[in-house]
């Protein structure tokens, strides 16, 4: 027999079960926050502010952060959309050699704002170096 701990448990309905469990409809919702968003994409660019990357390589990751921040700052944000232009800064910053020189203050920086944007930032994070 298997003993789990299971530390602290928040939700409506919790089941302990010792043998199998089938579960006919399972509902579950994952929150997000533009306002942790946008404080990770300030951040960020504060972060990109600090490297030595040539200046149309700035620029671009400037240009691209300034559209995530404005999407996070809309009405209706869009978490796609916001990925792909963190993916777009990713990229800039990785041909222009920021992510595995700069530090680990950038690579960081993006691993939290995709975490904090929930399953849509999983894509961000495939493109992370692991330091």
């Amino acid at each position: 027999m298997a003993t789990f701990d299971i530390g602290s448990q928040n939700a409506g309905s919790i089941q302990n079960v010792g043998g199998d469990l089938t579960i006919g409809q399972l509902h579950a919702e994952a929150a997000w926050s533009a306002v942790e968003v946008r404080q990770e994409l300030t951040r960020l660019a504060e972060e990109i502010a600090r490297t030595s990357l040539p200046h149309s390589s700035l620029v671009a990751a400037e240009g691209a952060l300034a559209a995530a921040a404005a999407e996070a700052a809309g009405p209706t944000a869009d978490r796609a959309r916001i990925v792909q232009l963190l993916e777009r800064a990713t990229h800039v910053l990785d041909d222009a050699g920021a992510l595995s020189t700069a530090g680990r203050g950038v690579v960081e920086s993006l691993r939290r704002t995709a975490v904090v944007l929930g399953p849509a930032g999983k894509a961000l994070l495939a493109l992370l170096p692991l330091l």
